[in-house]
């Protein structure tokens, strides 16, 4: 199959690695890293497409996406939307997520991830890459956008192991708690789309959102700490979810403050 990935950053470039491994052909379209290729060449014959776009640019990007392309089967491996209305008139719509950085995967160590649909096992599950099937699209998506933000509370309490492990029992719960009141099944957070990415995110100096967290401990601002490390999904996850009563998300709200 030609599976064309929209954003050829870390992630992207490393699903473009396990589904070449599958024998699949892979194009880009990033006009950041590819200006030459529009979306127009990079689409051309594609039977499927899978999204690698930062969450903050993806409904500007949608707002003029080709109607030929909704109408392809579409896998969002963007984490940090909390909302999925957007595509809602994608009628082959499904979402991956889970535990994985993109060095790791490319040095083909292995890595689990949760889908909501078969099709994305079709295309990506391998010998290094182990999938689970869960159909519940939402839970899946409100897991990848509320671990970057508690990612950046783990960065903050960081400074101590002991902090760090209660911190992850707490936002675990609260992750349950946030997915079952928002009509997604609060098991999914047991998966390794919850559970499993929420402790890599929130133990690994190599997460971003990790970073931002203990940039804020070092008494950063926010626009100092965008401008060193350009794309924070959870500083901008936080601003859309539903924060009140969830008392974890309200206190990395009163750190961060409002982001533009």
């Amino acid at each position: 199959m030609i599976i064309t990935i929209l954003g050829a950053g870390a992630f992207g470039s490393a699903l473009g690695k396990i589904l070449t491994d599958n024998h699949h052909e892979v194009k880009y379209y990033d006009p950041y890293l590819y200006p030459e290729i529009n979306l127009e060449q990079a689409t051309y014959q594609a039977n499927a497409i899978i999204i690698a776009i930062p969450s903050a640019n993806l409904p500007d990007f949608l707002k003029d996406y080709p109607e030929r392309l909704r109408k392809l089967p579409t896998i969002l491996a963007t984490k940090g939307l909390s909302d999925p209305s957007i595509f809602n008139n994608f009628p082959h719509f499904s979402i991956i997520s889970g535990p994985g950085f993109a060095q790791e995967i490319i040095q083909d160590k292995p890595a689990t991830f949760t889908a909501s649909a078969p099709f994305a096992i079709g295309l990506l599950k391998n010998d290094q890459i182990s999938i689970e099937l869960q159909g519940d699209l939402l839970g899946i998506l409100l897991c990848g956008s509320l671990k970057n933000i508690y990612a950046i509370g783990a960065g903050y309490h960081g400074d101590s192991k002991n902090d760090s492990a209660i911190f992850i029992q707490h936002a675990h719960a609260e992750m349950k708690k946030y997915l079952e009141d928002h009509g997604a099944k609060s098991d999914t957070a047991e998966l390794a789309c919850g559970i499993g990415d929420l402790i890599l995110t929130c133990t690994n100096e190599s997460s971003r959102n990790y970073t931002c967290g203990v940039r804020l401990r070092e008494g950063k601002s926010t626009t100092e700490i965008i401008n060193e490390l350009k794309t924070v999904e959870g500083l901008y996850a936080l601003q859309r979810v539903d924060r009140k009563g969830y008392i974890i998300l309200e206190e990395i709200y009163d750190l961060v403050g409002q982001v533009d």
